[in-house]
């Protein structure tokens, strides 16, 4: 069962896409006040919060518009895209399954640790 229809990809790539510009630009609006906090520009240009914003903004737009204009990357993404509507999902009751199953191997190895650990423990003081 995919959760993903192959019809979907420009939609789906498109948000990706978007989400990737989003993250870039606000990046960079964090860098440049950060930049302005530790050279002080705020005092030496006025309205730099403007400024970081505008930056932020054309650097999310033009990455946006360089993912979406370049055709080896929008390549990439549809082939992505394609092998990843490929995938089959595990159902809701094998996911619980597996999680309560690793969840109970762990216990047991983190108490086999904890006897081990004591074990040395006892004996090194023993010894010294």
């Amino acid at each position: 069962m995919s959760i993903i229809k192959s019809e979907d990809s420009r939609k789906w790539i498109t948000a990706l896409v978007v989400i990737a510009s989003a993250l870039a630009g606000f990046v960079v609006y964090k860098f440049v006040g950060q930049l302005g906090d530790w050279f002080d520009l705020e005092t030496k240009i006025s309205n730099y919060s403007v400024v970081a914003q505008g930056l932020g903004f054309v650097t999310g737009l033009g990455t946006f518009i360089y993912i979406l204009k370049n055709n080896e990357t929008s390549t990439y993404l549809q082939e992505v895209y394609n092998e990843l509507v490929k995938v089959v999902w595990p159902s809701k009751d094998a996911t619980v399954k597996m999680t309560v199953g690793i969840a109970i191997a762990l216990v047991v190895v983190a108490a086999i640790f904890t006897s081990v650990d004591f074990i040395f423990k006892k004996v090194l003081e023993f010894l010294y």
